[in-house]
């Protein structure tokens, strides 16, 4: 105990051992209830603080003489009473008489609680050393990293470069400090000021941390929050695409959380690394993004199965008038039991002045049987029929099977017109707008993108530098691991592996994701959310498209080779757009060329050709520089 600078109050005993770093702060057992199969009354260490001594204090003489006698006939190895608690000679008596050593601690309770549970469990802890792991620290958490060595070694400088901390490479040491917690430390002592923490290379060389990356980028301990195995890719293995599933790997008895990532060329393992890290403390924090993301998919499943159901043989495109009213907050007035049943076919949108008047010719063409808009001037006009023919007049008129009616924001509903409303089981909603014209533009324009020529393409949609850029490629080529790097470098997410198109009424072809918005699938890790990860600015609801760039592998060895960056065209619903070729392997940073790609668009489109440049400037030259240049 010269480590706590504990003082003993009663007669030690020297040779006695100490087996538990387990502590007990005495509580219901100075009322005089003891709950006998308790350990905390056989093999705890017990602190006492000046609230319980206060609370001793006050206890008749005899009750507290009889409490103490029963409290100190319990084997529990000894006690510690914090520097502010009073105890009296009453106290010390009866410890003294019962053979129970008590100690003074010079730290108030908390303080006390605190050190001797720290100096227990690292003097009694269980312990394992490792080998072939890396112990970082990524983002808060601590990672060990184990498998594939090649990769291993890569993934942990290029973390380091990304200024995460390493603890040890193969010096490791586990330590369990409780149930759940284990913590890993560097076996060789790094409290000196001259000590360097070191990476054994694969050719058995070490690369000295400290020195390249300060000691900034080093720790000597943290808790082991989560497991990292890399291995080569399997292409007739399943990897988790959805993440539903916890995995645990038990070291020292202690589950931890496990990750498998399968490695091959073109995918950017310390963003994944990073993904998971951050994954994992949202998790912890009881956010579970694979679980929401399938709850999410099997709502949208129930829903497209009740509207084929609900559609039957009648395959038109339709817009259900629930996700239209809840686009533009409008109020439902009459008619909110029906919402459900009734679907938008058309983008006509219709001020009934004609209807009203007793003209119908063209209400039976489909074009017509859309949103219909009621104002003031509407019900003025009504006002101005006689009775009968305006009674008449509305009941024809809504005997069609209109999908909703909307009045304006200042349109004062008449007893009659919702009498009618009612009886026909109509929807009428009230808007924001109060002027028609603004009214039916907003409108218009969301009904036009809906009801527009689109298609799904599998990709990652991405705005880099203003441009929407669709990544496109084989399945595990690394679109969503180069995604990820480029969203680490600032730009954003629109949607990732179903991406859908539409044509606008302006003649632009705009995308956005096809389900479920800013999750995004990594082979190994699962399904990740890149709002809750990365924030707000790192995702996009939809984009404008610019361009596509198909990752393709690179098959030759050779590292340099010769790509013309969007010298091609393809077509996406009758439009043309630039499309690039990108070889990716070992070695190569893909975000980077995809950065470079996107800005050479950038150049073409400010009217700057830097292949036409380049031929321009070879046809300059003279022979003389031709042949220094060796051309």
């Amino acid at each position: 105990m010269d480590h706590l600078k504990l003082q003993p109050l009663t007669e030690i005993n020297l040779e006695m051992e100490i087996n538990t770093p387990s502590i007990y702060r005495v509580g219901y057992e100075l009322t005089g209830f003891f709950e006998c199969d308790m350990d905390e009354l056989y093999k705890y260490i017990h602190i006492i603080g000046k609230k319980e001594t206060v609370y001793l204090k006050n206890l008749h003489p005899e009750k507290k003489e009889e409490i103490l006698e029963k409290y100190f006939s319990y084997p529990y190895p000894f006690i510690v009473v914090s520097q502010d608690a009073e105890i009296d000679e009453v106290f010390l008596k009866i410890a003294s008489e019962k053979k129970k050593q008590v100690f003074r601690s010079p730290l108030k309770t908390t303080e006390t609680v605190r050190e001797l549970k720290f100096y227990l469990q690292s003097k009694l802890s269980q312990e394992v050393i490792l080998e072939d792991y890396m112990f970082m620290e990524v983002y808060g958490v601590g990672v060990l990293i184990t498998g594939y060595q090649d990769a291993k070694v890569g993934v942990t400088i290029e973390l380091l470069e990304r200024g995460h901390k390493i603890i040890t490479d193969d010096n490791l040491i586990v330590k369990k400090f409780s149930m759940s917690e284990l913590r890993g430390m560097n076996r060789f002592n790094k409290n000196l000021p001259d000590s360097h923490f070191f990476l054994l290379n694969k050719d058995n060389t070490k690369i000295d941390i400290t020195t390249h990356f300060g000691i900034k980028g080093t720790r000597a301990s943290k808790r082991i929050d989560l497991i990292i195995n890399l291995e080569k890719w399997n292409e007739k293995k399943f990897y988790d695409r959805l993440g539903l599933d916890e995995v645990y790997e038990k070291i020292l008895d202690v589950p931890i959380t496990s990750v498998t990532l399968p490695v091959r060329k073109g995918r950017n393992l310390a963003v994944i690394v990073e993904a998971a890290a951050m994954n994992h403390r949202l998790k912890k924090m009881g956010v579970n993004s694979a679980e929401f993301f399938w709850n999410e998919s099997k709502k949208i499943i129930r829903e497209n199965k009740k509207k084929k159901e609900r559609q039957g043989l009648d395959t038109r495109k339709r817009l259900p008038l629930e996700e239209f009213i809840k686009h533009f907050s409008l109020e439902v007035v009459s008619g909110e039991d029906f919402v459900q049943d009734k679907d938008i076919f058309t983008t006509g949108i219709h001020r009934p002045s004609l209807a009203l008047s007793g003209y119908f010719d063209m209400y039976d063409e489909e074009g017509y049987n859309g949103v219909q808009i009621f104002s003031e001037i509407e019900f003025n006009f009504l006002e101005k029929l006689p009775l009968q023919q305006r009674l008449d007049n509305l009941e024809k008129y809504l005997n069609y099977n209109f999908p909703v009616l909307i009045l304006t924001r200042d349109a004062e509903i008449p007893k009659y017109f919702y009498d009618i409303i009612e009886e026909k089981r109509i929807v009428l909603c009230r808007s924001n707008y109060k002027k028609v014209a603004q009214l039916m533009a907003q409108y218009n324009s969301y009904l036009e993108n809906y009801f527009s020529h689109e298609i799904s393409m599998h990709g990652v949609f991405l705005e880099l530098y203003g441009f929407g850029v669709l990544l496109t490629g084989k399945s595990g080529i690394g679109k969503s691991e180069t995604a990820l790097e480029l969203i680490h470098r600032g730009h954003r997410l629109v949607a990732d592996d179903l991406v859908k198109f539409i044509k606008t009424s302006n003649g632009e072809v705009v995308g956005k994701a096809a389900k479920l918005p800013y999750f995004m699938e990594v082979r190994g890790l699962g399904i990740i959310d890149i709002k809750a990860l990365y924030g707000l600015g790192a995702i996009r609801i939809s984009k404008k498209l610019d361009a596509i760039i198909e990752l393709q592998e690179l098959k030759t060895e050779e590292y340099l080779t010769s790509v013309n960056y969007l010298s091609t065209m393809t077509s996406v619903l009758d439009l043309p757009f630039y499309k690039a070729m990108l070889y990716i392997s070992s070695g190569r940073n893909a975000a980077a060329m995809v950065e470079i790609a996107v800005m050479n668009l950038m150049a073409k489109k400010l009217g700057h050709d830097p292949e036409r440049a380049y031929k321009e400037g070879m046809e300059r030259l003279t022979e003389e520089e031709r042949e220094i240049l060796k051309i």
